[in-house]
């Protein structure tokens, strides 16, 4: 909500598949050991140039007084999926929303 636009309504997607791999580009399978979750938004988005520094602690792209915030979010998103065995990242464009996309294991081993 923070990062929606003033032109349009905020929107949030969020879509789940089962996959095949520990991995980002892995096939769709029913089988599948890992699960992808993406959570999409229309908001302001930003430059993948940039997609190293989001999961840094109290790093921000945008600024403090136009954006609330510490920073500490997808830091924080980036540490307990890692607890989890699991892997986030995220794909954008400026003016265009984002994605984020997890993939966490069905079973913790």
């Amino acid at each position: 909500m923070k990062f929606s636009t003033n032109s349009e309504h905020p929107l949030i997607e969020i879509t789940s598949e089962l996959i095949a791999n520990k991995s980002f580009d892995s096939p769709t399978s029913p089988e599948g050991k890992f699960c992808r979750i993406i959570v999409k938004d229309n908001g302001i988005g930003f430059d993948e140039i940039y997609l190293d520094r989001i999961f840094i602690i109290f790093q921000s792209l945008n600024d403090r007084q136009s954006y609330e915030g510490t920073g500490i979010g997808l830091a924080i998103a980036k540490k307990i999926i890692e607890k989890h065995n699991g892997l986030i990242t995220a794909k954008s464009q400026i003016g265009k929303g984002a994605s984020f996309i997890i993939i966490l294991p069905l079973k913790y081993e």
